[in-house]
Parts: C-alpha cells; structure tokens; sequence
C-alpha cells in the first residue's frame, strides 16, 4: 500500500468533525456546580440510554432551588448538559424548573449532536426526578400547586 492510499484510508474512517459552541467548549472546560451537596434536601439518580448515569442533589427553600450539585459518570456530552441544566435550575422556583425541556438544553449549548441529544434528556429528566423527590419528602410550598395549574 503507498502512502497516499494509505491517507485515503484513514481518512475515510475517521469521523466527521463535529463543531460545537463556545458555550458547549466553556462548560466543558468548566462546569458549573459539579460536586457534593452535603444539605441536599432533594436527590435522584438518572441512568440514560447509553449507560452513562447522573446524580442529580438539590437544596431546596421556600420552593426555590437555592443551590443544585450533580455527579456525572458518562461522556463529556453528558457533564456539560448536566452543567447547562444545573445553570438554568439553580435560583428558579422549583415550578419553573420543571418547564425546562431537553430542547432547551440542547438549543442554549448550539445543537447536541442527535446521537447526545439523550444527554440532554438525562440531565433535564434526573432534574425532575431531584423535584420530585423533594416535593415527596417535604410537600409542595404554599401556593405551588396552583401556580402549577395556571400554567
């Protein structure tokens, strides 16, 4: 085999670049409240689609998430959606919170490649799954349910 057909070879086997955002590069590079949350109040554990898993711990007051930490044991693609969704849930009222869709993820980080978008779905759904062991455990502040059915 000479040289040159050699490069074909490889080249042909090799991925596709995939690009992604500055976003996607900064949370990667950094993500945001990865770690313990020692006085979580609200937790749960996520397994996606492709194995990777993600553990999700929420402190929660007055109906607000006041701090959210993950662990995440996946892909790269997996700890910055998870990243991106702690950013978006951390200050909102736990109502709000369980608005935030995968596509939303999947759109502020400029587009998950379609074999990750199940990352999104991991961080976003393990979120819920943290909300509702909170709500299970310490019941629903006043004045949530209602909000919750307005909307």
């Amino acid at each position: 085999m000479k040289f040159k057909e050699k490069l074909s070879e490889i080249r042909n086997q090799a991925s596709p670049v995939q690009t992604v955002s500055r976003l996607f590069l900064s949370h990667a590079e950094n993500p945001k409240n990865l770690g313990e949350l020692e006085a979580a109040n609200g937790m749960a554990v996520g397994v996606g689609s492709c194995g990777d898993t993600l553990a999700v711990k929420l402190l929660v007051a007055k109906g607000v998430i006041e701090d959210i930490k993950y662990l995440p044991n996946g892909c790269l693609y997996t700890v910055v959606c998870a990243s991106m969704m702690s950013e978006i849930a951390k200050g909102l009222p736990v109502d709000e919170a369980l608005k935030l869709q995968p596509e939303d993820v999947d759109t502020l980080l400029g587009g998950l490649p379609s074999d990750h978008l199940h990352c999104a779905r991991l961080a976003v759904n393990t979120l819920g799954e943290a909300i509702e062991d909170h709500l299970c455990r310490y019941g629903f502040p006043d004045g949530l349910i209602d909000r919750m059915v307005e909307n």
